[in-house]
C-alpha cells in the first residue's frame, strides 16, 4: 500500500429514506497505522452532509493483501497500482470467514495528499 496517500472515489446512488445523491469518498492510510475516510453526500435537493472519521490500520497477513481497519473493515486487495486501488470490502476477515453476506468491490483513484 502506498503510504500518506488518499484513495477517493464518486458514485450515484439512493440514500436510506429515498433521495437521489452524489457521494464521494476519501480514505487516508498514514505510515504510522492511523488512517481517516471522508464522505460528503450531494443531495438532488441541494442539501449537503459530511461524515469524518478516523481509524488505526494493520495488514493481517505477510503479502499485504488484506487490511484490518479497527472500525471494523477488511479490505481485500485485488489490485494495486500507483494511480488505481481496486478492493473487496467485508466485515469479517476475508480468509477466516469465506463467502460472507457482505461483500462489495470497490474501485479507488489515488489522490496525492498534496493535492488535498
Amino acid at each position: 500500500m502506498t503510504k500518506n496517500e488518499g484513495w477517493e472515489r464518486s458514485y450515484h446512488m439512493t440514500s436510506y429514506d429515498g433521495r437521489e445523491c452524489d457521494v464521494y469518498e476519501l480514505w487516508v492510510f498514514k505510515s504510522d497505522a492511523t488512517g481517516s475516510r471522508k464522505f460528503v453526500w450531494n443531495y438532488d435537493d441541494g442539501e449537503v452532509s459530511e461524515n469524518m472519521d478516523y481509524f488505526r490500520w494493520s495488514f493481517t497477513i505477510p503479502n499485504f493483501k488484506i487490511i484490518y481497519m479497527d472500525s471494523g473493515l477488511y479490505w481485500e486487495i485485488k489490485q494495486l497500482t500507483t494511480d488505481k486501488l481496486y478492493i473487496y470490502e467485508t466485515y469479517d476477515d476475508p480468509i477466516t470467514v469465506p463467502g460472507q453476506d457482505y461483500r462489495e468491490y470497490r474501485e479507488y483513484e489515488s489522490l496525492p495528499l498534496s493535492t488535498k
